[in-house]
């Protein structure tokens, strides 16, 4: 977590707003582990679509097709759809993640702007007059 004059008071590592003054309780600690993994396994729809791309080509190449006979089963087109779908689900968490990260970034730059124009607002800058 930054420290607590820096603009990004209250964000973890990951980019979640901590509860100020709160120990997380057991679920939530659970839901942000998953929500980490899932993010760090956003990449996985691409090996699917790899994989539902080779066994694809089995069909049009006879050559793929005897050298991959043994994977061009139904378990492993399910497979295929089953990482795409993940990859899918990862990268929204992880696209939600930044969406909370930047939301409180924006929290703290508007706050930062508000005490600025405070400041101004109670200090006048002198006004400079020609002599």
């Amino acid at each position: 977590m930054a420290g607590a004059g820096s603009p990004h008071a209250g964000v973890q590592a990951h980019g979640t707003l901590a509860k100020q003054g709160h120990a997380p309780s057991g679920l939530r600690v659970f839901w942000d582990a998953l929500a980490k993994l899932m993010i760090r396994l956003r990449y996985m729809g691409i090996a699917g679509y790899a994989l539902e791309w080779i066994l694809e080509a089995c069909h049009s190449s006879s050559r793929l097709h005897r050298w991959l006979h043994h994977i061009n089963t139904p378990k492993f087109h399910l497979l295929a759809i089953t990482l795409v779908l993940a990859g899918h689900v990862a990268e929204h968490l992880h696209q939600e993640e930044e969406n909370h990260h930047q939301e409180a970034h924006l929290a703290d730059l508007r706050a930062e702007l508000e005490k600025h124009r405070l400041a101004v607002h109670r200090n006048p800058a002198p006004d400079k007059k020609d002599k």
